[in-house]
């Protein structure tokens, strides 16, 4: 197949045999059947026929080539090509578009760099620039949406890969130049390699997949079927080789494994597994960073010994740290060592003192800050963990907020500079640590519905995010987002649920001039020691702490869902009486709060409505047949709320409460029917009372048991 034939073909879409010649989607019309004809002349020109009378021009036009390109090369220009001919480049630009450098080919299929001079003009080589990948700032932005990437040995597959909605990307200068730093941008992404078919190519993408592997997500070796000697993905594309085909051969193609030595083989047949945490038997192993290096501190809960180990070999596998630049770019937080902190007070009054001299907050929430750095170091051994939040617009201490508190707390992830949620379900995967997040509040609705679920799904073990993958809709991805988090935003969640799982501080500028405006060495000096001392407080009390405890501890009255995220402190504090009580007023201001919020909405303003109507004393009308009502209606409701009297019937079935026909005084209308445990429900829900754990519902409530039987219009109603 001729280059000038080969051009076209793959810029066409359903391509395939028809005779001597081929057949496609015409790109200019809609095309549903292949009506555009394809042939090569005898003189090696390329024929183009649409049948539904689109003109060859048009045709060119869609596909991004003209007249000329029909032409096999000597007849370009009406003149033979000089060898060193620049017939095609390819530019290779930083992540944010800015052109490097310039890959050249010439007419005798050579290869070379030049770069801009600055002055309009180019200058051979590459100089002092750094190579980059193809396509950088495309394919990046396909690493951030989780998208295939596709690596092909040439440039000109990757633009063809691209015209079909794909991410490729390739290295400059041919095979066997691919560098390891180019695996950087790869890091987390799912990789396809499509060698070409001869042995250059083969060797090239073992070497790429070496460069990957324990970097990408995910690394696979395609041999496209049907090759022939020396051909690529272009030549497959040409032959009639579909995106959906594509898509297919590499979801099913192995995972790429790198191959051991005989020797190697011989001695350790066991897979490496990497992780931050492992529990054997009675020693705990917790990764951490020390000296430039990944290591394990083996802690044995029955003697206390403590020893450091580059990894643990077991009979089947081989458990080692996370590797990966994580750490040392400062994306993970982790301890290097242990130190002595006496007690437990004692460590809570030093975590106090530390978020004191560089944040301000309140008295009483520097105190709970304190015990949730805490039980982050033990959140593993509960079934439910809340959350920390600081409120606020800029300028406030948000930002200080996340650096002061989120630093201490166990293995914080720092997410603040992910713009998309999809790093952040791998972060939580891989560490399974602290989510720090700035902005959580993120002003992008798509984005903005991923964090909601996160924090919806991750205050309670065993509640996965599931979703599918992007690229093949029938693979599951099970992304588990279990863990303590603390984040800033900007505006309460709508979601009043999200809301309560929110422990939240206001954040207002500071008046304190002895805090530095600046974090400097001796804060990370002073974090770094509590994390060190905070992981001997993980290694001792890991098996002590009873996650049961907390059940049978009385809170006082707080409802359901805020004492399901209380349990884990309520456990961790079941031993210390005055920080239990400590909390407890904590968790009851909390729910006022709450309830405040919850009276702010249509819902609130309802029920507010309703109970001033029905007043401090309720009189009902009872049925014969056990209806019970109260004079009021929809209707009378609207008028003190503003709201039409549909609306607020809605609202009223929402709530669990009914209206039915009923005639009081003469006068018949739809009135609320009454139920005392919705009712009682509803006030502790949504009207702020002192005294809201006695039921005073049932206390003040005067029945009116002496009724009239009625029937009006063949409806029984009921009259006192």
């Amino acid at each position: 197949m001729s280059p000038v034939l080969q051009n076209v073909l793959s810029r066409l879409k359903g391509v395939r045999r028809d005779g001597k010649g081929w057949k496609a989607l015409c790109p200019v019309h809609a095309d549903q059947r292949p009506s555009l004809k394809i042939d090569e002349g005898q003189d090696g020109r390329v024929l183009l026929k649409c049948f539904a009378g689109c003109p060859t021009d048009s045709v060119l036009a869609a596909i991004g080539l003209k007249m000329s390109d029909l032409y096999p090369e000597p007849e370009r220009g009406k003149r033979p090509l000089n060898p060193g001919e620049v017939i095609a480049t390819y530019d290779y630009k930083d992540a944010r578009g800015k052109l490097l450098y310039q890959v050249c080919r010439t007419a005798g299929k050579r290869f070379f760099q030049r770069r801009p001079d600055g002055k309009g003009g180019w200058v051979n080589g590459l100089g002092d620039t750094k190579p980059v990948l193809y396509r950088l700032p495309e394919l990046l932005q396909a690493v951030r949406r989780s998208e295939t990437v596709f690596i092909p040995e040439g440039e000109k597959d990757c633009d063809n890969l691209a015209r079909l909605g794909l991410a490729a990307t390739t290295s400059p200068m041919g095979a066997g130049k691919w560098r390891d730093f180019y695996s950087d941008c790869l890091k987390g992404a799912n990789c396809v390699i499509l060698p070409d078919n001869d042995k250059p190519g083969r060797e090239h993408a073992q070497q790429v997949a070496q460069s990957l592997y324990g970097k990408a997500a995910s690394v696979k070796v395609l041999e496209l079927p049907g090759l022939p000697a020396k051909g690529d993905i272009s030549d497959w594309l040409a032959a009639g080789g579909t995106k959906e085909e594509l898509l297919r051969l590499a979801a099913e193609a192995p995972e790429w494994e790198p191959a051991k030595s005989q020797r190697q083989k011989a001695k350790d047949e066991r897979k490496a597994r990497q992780t931050s945490f492992f529990v054997n038997e009675g020693t705990l192993l917790e990764q951490i960073y020390l000296d430039g290096k990944s290591l394990f501190l083996a802690f044995d809960t029955a003697t206390g010994e403590i020893k450091t180990i580059p990894f643990l070999g077991l009979e089947e596998e081989i458990i080692e740290p996370i590797s990966g630049e994580d750490v040392e770019l400062g994306a993970v937080r982790l301890p290097s060592g242990v130190e002595e902190y006496g007690d437990t007070l004692t460590l809570l009054a030093e975590i106090e003192a530390h978020i004191y001299r560089y944040l301000d907050v309140s008295p009483s929430y520097l105190k709970f800050a304190a015990y949730y750095v805490l039980l982050s170091w033990l959140y593993d051994r509960f079934h439910t963990i809340p959350y920390l939040r600081a409120l606020g617009d800029t300028g406030c201490g948000k930002s200080r907020f996340l650096d002061v508190i989120g630093g201490l707390c166990y293995k914080a992830i720092s997410a603040s500079g992910c713009v998309t949620p999809a790093p952040i379900y791998r972060m939580l995967r891989k560490w399974q640590g602290t989510l720090v997040l700035d902005e959580a509040d993120m002003k992008n609705s798509d984005e903005y519905n991923e964090v909601v679920t996160i924090l919806n799904c991750g205050f309670e073990r065993g509640r996965p995010v599931i979703r599918a993958t992007k690229d093949n809709p029938d693979k599951v991805q099970i992304l588990p987002v279990y863990g303590p988090k603390v984040f800033a935003t900007r505006r309460r969640f709508k979601d009043v649920a999200l809301e309560a799982r929110c422990l939240t501080e206001i954040m207002r500028e500071t008046d304190r001039d002895d805090i530095p405006p600046v974090l400097g060495r001796k804060f990370f000096e002073e974090q770094q020691e509590l994390r060190n001392k905070l992981l001997l407080f993980r290694f001792r009390n890991y098996f002590k702490v009873d996650p049961e405890a907390g059940a049978s501890l009385n809170l006082g009255g707080i409802e359901p869902r805020l004492r399901q995220i209380s349990e884990a402190f309520a456990s961790l504090f079941a031993n210390e009486p005055e920080v239990l009580e400590s909390y407890r007023h904590f968790i009851q201001a909390h729910q006022r709060e709450l309830i405040e919020q919850r009276a702010a909405t249509k819902t609130g303003q309802v029920v507010e409505a309703l109970f001033e109507l029905i007043g401090n004393e309720v009189t009902t009308v009872t049925s014969v047949t056990g209806d019970s009502f109260i004079d009021v209606t929809a209707k009378d409701i609207a008028e003190k709320v503003g709201l039409a009297a549909q609306a607020v019937g809605q609202i009223l079935k929402n709530l669990g409460l009914e209206t039915k026909l009923a005639k009081i005084n003469g006068v018949s209308r739809r009135r609320v029917v009454y139920n005392p445990a919705v009712f009682n429900r509803l006030k502790k829900r949504y009207i702020l009372d002192e005294q809201s754990e006695n039921d005073l519902m049932e206390s003040t409530v005067t029945h009116v048991t002496h009724v009239t039987h009625v029937t009006t219009n063949g409806q029984e109603v009921f009259e006192p």
